[in-house]
Parts: structure tokens; C-alpha cells; sequence
């Protein structure tokens, strides 16, 4: 088992009982000690768990501040509208790609033109979109479904995504820092992960609202992504800031 697939079986693990204990985990994923004891600290490093003697504990709920897809659906919608356009005109004629789960992204669907393409994606909102275009080829990747954003994660997603590679990869984020890109929930950064190590060219899709803010998932560093994808409301000095690491279209 990689490191990805362990990583994302401790969080499940962890939302289903709340504390793990690394002998447990060892017996059941057969690795060692040392082994189980760094994945925690990776994960703890990244804001997924809390580490205790012999194992580690669930982060407190944040659910409550995570923002629903309707509560974001109307939110900033001309700068949505922008990037969505701006996404479409990065898809060329027989690209592979992904599109991730998002109210911004799932706009690209009013603006795609291209004669074929195959696009896979994890969010439902967005599936239903783009079903009915005869010229997408179009993947719906399954899993465990979080309906607060519809987008499908977990296991099952992960391992499809651990067995492609796409030519490009569009995924919205909650914040930007230096640092790199933040999610809401550790399920999803992982998933979000994972879709960025398989692609080629990588974009970071984020509204100028997005930029020097936080959320509870670190999953990204900006030095390993290629573009980050926004609308002209930026601030001019965040757009120079944020140019010396990394191009801003």
C-alpha cells in the first residue's frame, strides 16, 4: 500500500471512531511502527488529526464553518463567471482532463468549444452539466459522497484517481498563501491531492476573495502547481506578489 492510500485510510478510519491507535493500524494495514508514526505526523502536519501517546485523535468538528454549495452558488458569481471562462479556454480539442468540484468550475460547461474532449470529474453538480454534451466524454468518478459541497471521495475515488494521468487539472480551492492551497475538509485535499500528482499541468482555481486566507486542509504548496486561475478584482500588489511564485492567468 503507498503512502497516499495509507494516509487516506487513517482519516477514514478516524471519522468513523474518532481515535486510532497505531498497533492497530500496523496489524491491519501490515507496515510498521515507524512507518504508521510518520504518516501521523504528515497528517497532523496538514491539520487532519491530533497526536497522542500510541496513536492520535479526530480534530474537532469545523463542519459547522464549511459553507454548503447553495450558500456559495450566488456568492461572487461575475468573478465566477470570469474564471469559468477563462478555465474553458484552457480545454483544447482532445485534452484529457479534470475538473474538480467547485461553484466556479462547474460554470465551464456554458463555455467549453471544443470538438472532443474527455473530462473526468468527482463533482456531481458538475456531471449533470455536462451529461448531455455529445462531444465530452465524460467520467463521473464515484465514492463517498459528500453532499455539503457534491463531490465524491474517499477510498473508492482515490484509488480511480491513483490509476490515471490527465493532461490537466483544474481544482478550486477554499484559500491561497504562500504556503500553497487550502480546502475545507481533509477527505477532499487528499482527493484534491492525489489529482494533482497524476496531471501534467496543474491550475489552482480561486476567486480574488481566495488570496493571503486559510482554511483547515493544507494540501498543495504553489512551487508544485503551474497556474493559478482568478478575475481581474485582484489586487494589483497580491497579483505581483503572488507572480514571483507562480503564473497567475
Amino acid at each position: 500500500m503507498i503512502k497516499e492510500e495509507r494516509l487516506n485510510f487513517i482519516v477514514e478510519e478516524l471519522d468513523k471512531r474518532d481515535i486510532v491507535r497505531v498497533s492497530d493500524i500496523t496489524k491491519q494495514l501490515d507496515v510498521t511502527d515507524m512507518t504508521i508514526r510518520r504518516d501521523l505526523q504528515d497528517l497532523e502536519s496538514r491539520g487532519a488529526l491530533i497526536r497522542v501517546h500510541g496513536g492520535a485523535k479526530k480534530v474537532p468538528d469545523t463542519s459547522h464553518n464549511e459553507l454548503s454549495h447553495s450558500d456559495k452558488v450566488n456568492v461572487n458569481i461575475e468573478a465566477k463567471e470570469e474564471i469559468a471562462q477563462k478555465i474553458a479556454a484552457e480545454i483544447k480539442t482532445n485534452d484529457t482532463v479534470f475538473l474538480g468540484a467547485g461553484t466556479t468550475i462547474e460554470l465551464t460547461h456554458k463555455y467549453l468549444d471544443v470538438d472532443k474532449a474527455k473530462i473526468i470529474t468527482n463533482s456531481f453538480y458538475l456531471f449533470n452539466q455536462l451529461k448531455t454534451k455529445p462531444n465530452i466524454e465524460l467520467i463521473l468518478i464515484g465514492g463517498s459522497f459528500r453532499e455539503i459541497t457534491g463531490c465524491f471521495v474517499g477510498t473508492i475515488a482515490n484509488d480511480f484517481i491513483q490509476g490515471i494521468h490527465v493532461q490537466k487539472a483544474f481544482i478550486g480551492v477554499n484559500g491561497i498563501t504562500e504556503q500553497g492551497m487550502y480546502t475545507a475538509h481533509e477527505s477532499e485535499g487528499l482527493t484534491q491531492q492525489l489529482v494533482f500528482n497524476n496531471a501534467t499541468t496543474r491550475y489552482i482555481i480561486a476567486d480574488h476573495s481566495k488570496f493571503n486566507r486559510k482554511d483547515f486542509y493544507h494540501f498543495f504548496t504553489l512551487e508544485e502547481a503551474d497556474y493559478i486561475i482568478t478575475d481581474n478584482q485582484i489586487d494589483d500588489t497580491l497579483v505581483t506578489h503572488y507572480q514571483s511564485i507562480i503564473e497567475i492567468i
